[in-house]
């Protein structure tokens, strides 16, 4: 595709001796041929709305059409030759270009359907190519070494290294709307990813690595963490600072496994559920009764209340005396076992 640009670098033309060219004659035609012969259209204007009569006259160094200077504008590459007022030939080239617009040119975005159609540019054709499901790569001629490191770094067939552009978002929303990538591996952003049902994806590829995303705080200048929430990538949830839900329950399909052995019941700690591994047998803390399906559970002072207020006997150690306090009922002596140990039995 043909450019636009101004026909010369130096909008200043100068004789043979260097000085201002007076009354010089400007002659702009097509590349490769006799710009005499074979004029080229030449604007005063980028947009090419007001074509300037060849040849074009100097005065004061300057290009002029009706006393006015004028810019010059044609597409590149072009061929020119500048004559003085006597018509020797001051500059004269069949193919001139203007670096500056060949640059732009060729930074200009271009587009390919796959990394395959990436690889088979050359490398002077343009330096920013998006390609569809990737995003944008940008030649790097300095580099001819680097392997290839999908979807990091292509390397094409004519040895040139492309790199994926590193995208920098400054703003207060990012905004998702066709899905990821999972099968490249990084970071993906995605919107309605699965039926749409207007879910928002976070998902992490985490190609020969651990896996898993990481969500953390830094102080205000980034030095230090303060605290970091690791989903692990079974999807295992792992937090510095613990969980904590304000309007909702912590479920689990699975097992509550608390690894500090405590299982807290208020906030403060002062009722809770812990395991005694040295005495092999769960605690409650804070002495409080424990209920199972709405009835007390059985503990040593509980359950000899129960058997002395509603059983038929009751065990009495190291001691031949009726229960006490006094229960209903009349009791009766039934046996002493070598221990020591007396069993009462309530007759009526």
């Amino acid at each position: 595709m043909a450019t636009t640009s101004e026909a010369r670098a130096l909008p200043f033309f100068t004789d043979l001796f260097g000085l201002p060219l007076e009354s010089g004659s400007i002659y702009i035609g097509q590349s490769g041929l006799d710009p005499v012969a074979y004029p080229a259209v030449v604007t005063s204007d980028i947009a090419g709305s007001v074509v300037v009569t060849q040849p074009i006259r100097t005065t004061h160094g300057h290009a002029v059409s009706a006393g006015a200077q004028i810019h010059l504008y044609c597409q590149v590459p072009y061929s020119i030759t500048i004559l003085d007022a006597a018509g020797r030939v001051v500059y004269a080239s069949l193919n001139e270009t203007d670096p500056v617009a060949l640059a732009v040119a060729s930074s200009s975005v271009q587009s390919a359907a796959d990394l395959a159609t990436l690889r088979a540019r050359s490398g002077s054709s343009t330096n920013q190519v998006w390609v569809t499901g990737f995003g944008l790569y940008v030649y790097i001629p300095t580099d001819k070494t680097s392997p290839e490191n999908i979807p990091r770094i292509i390397v094409g067939n004519d040895g040139s290294r492309y790199y994926l552009d590193t995208q920098y978002v400054q703003g207060v929303w990012v905004s998702a709307n066709s899905p990821g990538s999972p099968s490249i591996q990084g970071a993906h952003l995605s919107w309605n990813d699965a039926g749409g049902l207007g879910q928002a994806f976070l998902t992490s590829n985490k190609g020969l690595g651990v896996g898993g995303v990481v969500l953390r705080t830094v102080n205000i200048d980034g030095s230090a963490e303060l605290g970091r929430v690791t989903v692990g990538s079974n999807g295992s949830i792992s937090s510095d600072g613990g969980i904590t839900t304000l309007s909702g329950d912590i479920r689990s399909a699975g097992n509550l496994i608390a690894q500090g052995s405590i299982v807290s019941l208020l906030a403060d700690g002062s009722r809770s559920l812990a395991w005694d591994p040295i005495n092999s047998r769960y605690v409650l803390a804070g002495s409080v009764p424990l209920f199972v399906n709405g009835s007390t559970a059985v503990t040593v002072t509980s359950g000899i209340s129960n058997q002395l207020a509603n059983g038929v006997g009751a065990l009495a150690l190291g001691t031949n005396a009726a229960p006490t306090p006094a229960q209903p009922g009349t009791w009766a002596q039934t046996g002493t076992n070598s221990n020591s140990v007396y069993l009462w039995v309530r007759t009526a």
